[in-house]
């Protein structure tokens, strides 16, 4: 019989959970050291002022965002149980115990039967991970990194504010802990060609990660 080499987010999701799973984007009102002047200034080239995905609800609680989004989740997709999606800016770049905060009010909301964190590989020091792996042994808990692309060149002219080397040395210390890993990655960067981003698919699949995000670069009009 045949069997796929990887499986969609949907399929993934409904055989873990028995049921449809759907994501709800969160913004915690956090910022980026690619930002605030300690990785860089002005964040990645591509990055909205506001984060990626949300920003509208940058100042509603977690509690009020997740139920707004489970209602309109609930009526369009029929979907029964939810992931609280920490997605605007780096979602692991504050305090330990405000980050277990935010993360705790996440999980109390009904139905919530999930975190995937949306990060940096520049964004995990010790304290966080073992945050991450308490959590981890309780609930299902998904790291989302941005890595983008696999060449230095390429993050340097995205003003990424990181390396290569940052990025594997998060993958090995957040799978030490047992860690479920997504990586983002970006195709159509300025400079990279095929061959370039066939590179970066190549070194991903030698990597001990579980999932891939994939985005195509598109430039809006401002």
């Amino acid at each position: 019989m045949f069997r796929p080499l990887y499986r969609d987010l949907n399929t993934a999701l409904r055989e873990r959970f028995g049921c449809r799973v759907q994501k709800i984007n969160l913004d915690a009102g956090l910022t980026c050291p690619n930002r605030d002047g300690r990785a860089g200034l002005g964040g990645c080239i591509y990055c909205n002022r506001l984060g990626s995905g949300t920003g509208a609800s940058r100042h509603q609680s977690i509690t009020t965002q997740l139920e707004s989004g489970k209602a309109f989740l609930q009526k369009r997709y029929k979907a029964r149980k939810f992931l609280a999606y920490f997605q605007s800016f780096s979602n692991t770049y504050a305090p330990v115990e405000k980050l277990r905060n935010l993360y705790e009010e996440a999980l109390a909301v009904p139905d919530i039967v999930g975190l995937t964190i949306g990060t940096r590989p520049d964004c995990v020091e010790e304290p966080v991970l073992d945050l991450l792996a308490e959590l981890g042994e309780k609930t299902y808990l998904l790291v989302e990194y941005g890595l983008q692309s696999i060449h230095d060149r390429t993050l340097n002219l995205i003003n990424r504010g990181h390396s290569v080397d940052t990025f594997l040395d998060a993958v090995t210390r957040t799978r030490a802990r047992g860690l479920e890993i997504c990586v983002h990655v970006i195709l159509g960067l300025p400079g990279e060609d095929k061959a370039a981003m066939l590179e970066t698919a190549r070194a991903l699949g030698e990597m001990d990660i579980q999932a891939v995000k994939i985005h195509l670069l598109y430039v809006v009009q401002v």
